[in-house]
């Protein structure tokens, strides 16, 4: 299971000349199955270079001693303090799961900690090399973009201090490689750094999700991005029928399986959803816990919950409302609404082309997201 959507251009070789011969894998050999994987791609003909931890202790000194693309462990040994240790030492490594078998609650582990891939079972020695591949690329993509953004940065505080205007700022930019384009506005650094950002994520989110001609794809993709910027959560989208009437297309269950809070989640298809449509802006839900106790959803759902509601419109049409909503324990950032409020028009626009290619408007959207026992911690997922 791939956690992680190909970026188009992937190869075996990124823009700065590195080439696949260089794909540097830390495994933590402590199981078979990591074992067995690592003699694999040690045989892949000097394609990968492997270094070998027996155990979690050598393990624990490689991350320090060794800068690699790519991390191959067992989904047994990570704990939390293990992955807090890995995004410390190794912040640009992809971290790659294996195990004999998979279960649900190991691929939700895998999302939580950000496994972008997790090899499971028995794979023939070109499925791993080209998965464990595709993991070292994206490590070094985000290595050049965050050189990209530093370059950016730094341009943009040389900026302040020798021109200070609008027009050095744009001449000095032209430089340097950007998908976007902004006007700098020269107040302080920190508008600077927020606003190159963002611009960052925009058009990586944009990227990703232009590839998806597909419903289902779409939705997995941009939630999974979604879900990386805000922290666990769960999360619903409803997608606009043609007669202003809404049906859920995707769940995503952090602690609260859809089946758990059904109810709820028809309030809010057939209640909130027209309403919130009408609203251009992000809201946030400050009677959530009085909304939620209506629900009746039983002693086992806590009412101290903190939901956001976020309209996605295209062109002056809402085309989906999405709903995020967790424990008051750990509320969502302010920065959360910003982030939401730059990538919404950006799954609204992806939707609209959606719609236009398969012409499917009307009834183009599932009455209901599919109810399957093994939902792979979406919980339930439209077709």
């Amino acid at each position: 299971m791939n956690f992680e959507p190909e970026m188009p251009g992937m190869n075996t070789q990124s823009s700065d000349g590195m080439k696949s011969s260089q794909y540097r894998i830390l495994v933590c050999a402590s199981r078979p199955e990591t074992l067995t994987l690592a003699a694999l791609l040690e045989a892949a003909d000097r394609t990968y270079h492997c270094t070998v931890a027996n155990d979690i202790e050598e393990f624990r000194g490689r991350l320090l001693a060794d800068r690699c693309e790519v991390i191959l462990i067992a989904a047994d040994d990570v704990d939390l303090k293990l992955t807090d240790d890995i995004r410390r030492l190794q912040p640009h490594a992809s971290m790659v799961f294996a195990a004999a078998s998979v279960g649900v609650k190991d691929l939700t582990k895998a999302m939580q900690v950000g496994a972008v891939d997790f090899l499971a079972g028995t794979l023939s020695a070109e499925d791993v090399e080209e998965r464990i591949s595709l993991a070292a690329t994206r490590s070094i993509e985000r290595v050049e973009r965050e050189d990209r953004m530093h370059r950016l940065r730094s341009l943009s505080q040389r900026i302040d201090a020798e021109s200070g205007g609008i027009e050095g700022a744009q001449d000095s930019l032209a430089e340097v490689e950007a998908t976007e384009s902004f006007v700098v506005d020269p107040t302080s650094t920190s508008d600077h750094e927020r606003q190159l950002d963002e611009v960052a994520m925009c058009s990586e989110f944009r990227t990703l999700i232009r590839q998806e001609l597909d419903v289902e794809d779409l939705l997995r993709t941009a939630l999974e991005y979604l879900l990386v910027k805000t922290g666990p959560t769960n999360a619903a989208v409803y997608l606009a029928g043609g007669d202003e009437s809404f049906g859920l297309g995707a769940y995503v269950n952090c602690d609260l399986p859809r089946k758990t809070v059904e109810p709820m989640l028809k309030r809010l298809c057939d209640e909130a959803c027209p309403a919130i449509s009408e609203h251009a802006d992000v809201l946030r839900f400050e009677d959530a816990g009085e909304f939620i106790a209506e629900c009746e959803l039983g002693s086992d759902v806590s009412t101290d919950i903190e939901m956001v509601a976020v309209p996605c419109h295209f062109d002056g049409e809402c085309l989906a409302v999405m709903f995020l909503f967790r424990s008051t324990v750990e509320p969502f950032e302010d920065s959360v609404a910003q982030t939401l409020d730059a990538l919404r028009e950006i799954l609204a626009e992806q939707l609209a082309t959606l719609i236009r290619v398969h012409n499917r408007l009307e009834n183009a959207w599932p009455e209901e997201a599919v109810d399957e026992e093994d939902d792979l911690g979406w919980d339930d997922l439209a077709a």
